[in-house]
């Protein structure tokens, strides 16, 4: 179990973009990991900043300033039990 909250930004591409390269995750430090997603969104990034400051100034600074994307939701999460 984690004492560290983790935060998730869920990205909706442009229809145009559908399923364009991802290239440009390399190009974002502030991105740990990056998951393709089925449903509503088309896919989750967790980030690492340490306060919601920091997320909505990676969100709204970078991720927003990105042509493909069309909208952005972001959570925070904290694991509470894992089977190891």
């Amino acid at each position: 179990m984690s004492e560290n909250w983790n935060a998730h930004v869920w990205v909706k591409w442009k229809p145009e973009y559908k399923n364009g390269d991802w290239n440009w995750v390399s190009k974002m430090p502030n991105v740990k990991r990056a998951w393709s997603t089925m449903g509503e969104w088309d896919c989750c990034l967790e980030v690492d900043v340490s306060t919601p400051g920091e997320l909505e100034d990676f969100v709204w600074n970078n991720l927003k300033k990105e042509d493909w994307v069309w909208n952005t939701s972001s959570s925070w999460s904290k694991e509470v039990w894992a089977s190891h």
